[in-house]
């Protein structure tokens, strides 16, 4: 026979059609979003966590759009029976480049792909709406590009000569309020791209993201992005004055992370212009860090991590990749893919 009190949390959460209340502490075991990328995918433990609100903030050409494309490629290959398949992306800036989120993987035709381009529309109109999607339970992704971009409704109303205070601060906190809650209710995550701006507040100057206090608060993961170096087609550093790199790496600073150990705070991932992002690269980086790959000097090997004997050797990290990128070697790929899977299951 059940307790009063056990009566009275089955009415609870009969009246408020959720786990409203619960006996003792819920086990979390967050699933992700996984990137592209394993570097990536090691810093973050497995990518981004999903119902969460997360932030990727930067310099411009940083890397945040590409990051947050490259996550809509990936979710909208994930199958999770009570994940919603819808992607909204809020493109504010309307400069969604379609060949280039193409050829990072992301489905533009997609019958769950959404967009919003606003054209006159406030910061709080845009996200009435977003909210209004995502209480049908048919969202599980919103992309928003960017918030730095964003005008609030008073702004739009007054000339340029009129003065506004507070910019869309107070609507960006309304709203982060309600999402949170919405994410968690409905398995919804939300990626925030913000800006970097001068501090204007400080004494000592600096720079900080646009939005205010409690939207840096309401994500569960802030992520900091600069451009790094380039570099070649055969993969040699160049300066920034280059004039015909082949890509560029992208720093990654994991700022906040609430979903997971904060052992790692910096890495980088590389982008290749002419085919994206290039994931054999990153993979023999992580390679390395489990062991499955040595390096020594100038010399990379392929090891057995049963018996620790050396399976192929290579003289530099071009003879490896050009390897692991031939058809025909494609068992041992599959074999570091899943040892490294494996490994960041145990972390």
């Amino acid at each position: 026979m059940g307790s009063k009190i056990d009566g009275m949390l089955k009415d609870m959460n009969k009246s408020m059609k959720s786990n409203f209340i619960t006996k003792g502490m819920p086990q979390y075991d967050y699933r992700r979003i996984p990137f592209t990328s394993p570097r990536l995918n090691y810093i973050t433990f497995g990518g981004m966590p999903i119902g969460k609100i997360i932030e990727f903030y930067g310099e411009e050409h940083g890397g945040k759009t590409t990051t947050s494309l490259d996550i809509v490629a990936n979710f909208q290959h994930l199958d999770f029976d009570d994940v919603p398949k819808g992607v909204l992306y809020v493109d504010i800036e309307n400069r969604l480049d379609p060949v280039w989120a193409t050829k990072l993987g992301v489905n533009l035709d997609d019958e769950n792909f959404y967009m919003i381009q606003p054209d006159s529309q406030g910061a709080e109109t845009i996200f009435e709406q977003v909210l209004n999607l995502m209480q049908t339970g048919e969202v599980g992704l919103v992309i928003l590009d960017s918030l730095g971009a964003m005008t609030s409704n008073q702004a739009f109303e007054k000339s340029v000569e009129e003065k506004t205070y507070g910019g869309i601060s107070m609507a960006l906190t309304q709203f982060g309020k309600k999402a949170e809650m919405f994410c968690h209710k409905y398995n919804c995550t939300i990626v925030g791209i913000n800006q970097l701006r001068a501090d204007m507040n400080s004494p000592y100057g600096g720079m900080r993201t646009t939005g205010g206090e409690a939207w840096r608060y309401l994500c569960s993961v802030r992520m900091e992005f600069r451009m790094g170096k380039y570099f070649d087609e055969k993969g040699n550093d160049l300066t920034r004055q280059a004039e015909n790199p082949v890509g560029n790496y992208i720093l990654v600073t994991m700022k906040k992370n609430s979903t997971c150990s904060p052992t790692r705070r910096t890495g980088y991932y590389t982008i290749n212009y002419l085919t994206g992002i290039d994931y054999l690269k990153d993979l023999i980086e992580v390679a390395i860090k489990y062991g499955v790959v040595d390096k020594s000097g100038a010399w990379f090997s392929i090891v057995n991590t049963e018996t620790g004997e050396v399976v192929e050797k290579f003289q530099g990290q071009a003879k490896l990749y050009e390897f692991l990128a031939d058809e025909t070697n494609v068992d041992t790929l599959k074999s570091i893919e899943d040892y490294i899977d494996n490994q960041m299951l145990l972390d």
